[in-house]
């Protein structure tokens, strides 16, 4: 049976990563609101998901969990494209935004 303290710890974690996954997500809508507004386009629904969770690791010092948030955009008020914003742990790595005819 589970000791209350490694109860405490699990619900810990847990509770932690959660935050953890609202503030990248908080940073991804920044993130593509950013760049939307930037490219002239608009960010539809005003929000993203998630596609991916991950962990990462490519050093010693560069390790951590990799997030892939998708968003919806239009550049012209009616066509609907995808864009994509990967995460290492709260840090913006790539922004990406499929070609459109607008810009």
């Amino acid at each position: 049976m589970m000791s209350s303290l490694t109860i405490l710890l699990l619900i810990a974690v847990f509770v932690w990563f959660w935050q953890a996954n609202l503030r990248s997500r908080d940073i991804a809508v920044q993130t593509a609101s950013g760049s939307c507004k930037a490219q002239g386009l608009q960010l539809l629904d005003g929000t993203v998901s998630i596609k991916h969770i991950k962990p990462y690791y490519r050093s010693r010092n560069d390790f951590g969990i990799q997030r892939t948030y998708l968003f919806d955009y239009s550049g012209d008020g009616f066509s609907r494209q995808t864009g994509c914003i990967v995460l290492h742990n709260n840090a913006v790595q790539t922004v990406i935004l499929e070609s459109h005819p607008d810009t």
